[in-house]
């Protein structure tokens, strides 16, 4: 009996064949993969005195989409201190990496400089910003920055704050 085997171009050809095979499989699993959406980060500006409420506001904000992430940048130094260039520094960092800007306007947030710098630096950055308010009161001062470039602050309710949420801190 004469057995005659294939020329080796042959046993290549059917492998390059299983290749092209599963070349396209794994085409069309990249194609229909669901590409999950990025996080989305959010700089907070708020006086530390404030802090209990601003986590009330990013537990709803959560609720509201998960894939937000808040950045804030607590601070207790001085404004005008030795390490504040350093300090400005780093917000300035932070607030490059977010894609939106949160204010949250408290009774004393109308007369702090961090408040104002920061609040400034977004807006040279051409952030989204969006301004809050922490309460209802009359007595309740907007910062002087905010009434300059005419950003009406909103009111503070669950579904304004998700309404916001999800209309602006994805861009």
């Amino acid at each position: 009996m004469i057995v005659i085997s294939e020329p080796k171009a042959r046993s290549s050809e059917v492998v390059r064949g299983e290749i092209e095979r599963q070349e396209e499989k794994a085409r069309v699993v990249i194609r229909d993969a669901q590409i999950p959406e990025p996080r989305r980060r959010a700089f907070l500006i708020f006086r530390v005195g404030d802090a209990d409420q601003v986590q009330s506001f990013c537990s709803l904000a959560k609720d509201a989409d998960p894939r937000l992430d808040f950045i804030d940048f607590a601070l207790k130094v001085h404004f005008k201190t030795e390490n504040a260039e350093y300090v400005r520094h780093c917000i300035s960092r932070r607030i490059e990496a977010c894609s939106a800007v949160i204010i949250f306007i408290g009774k004393t947030t109308h007369d702090c400089e961090w408040v104002d710098w920061e609040v400034r630096e977004s807006l040279r950055m051409k952030k989204a910003l969006i301004a809050v308010k922490l309460s209802d009161e009359p007595s309740l001062r907007v910062p002087k920055v905010l009434k300059e470039h005419r950003i009406k602050p909103l009111p503070w309710s669950e579904d304004e704050i998700r309404r916001i949420i999800l209309e602006n801190a994805g861009s």
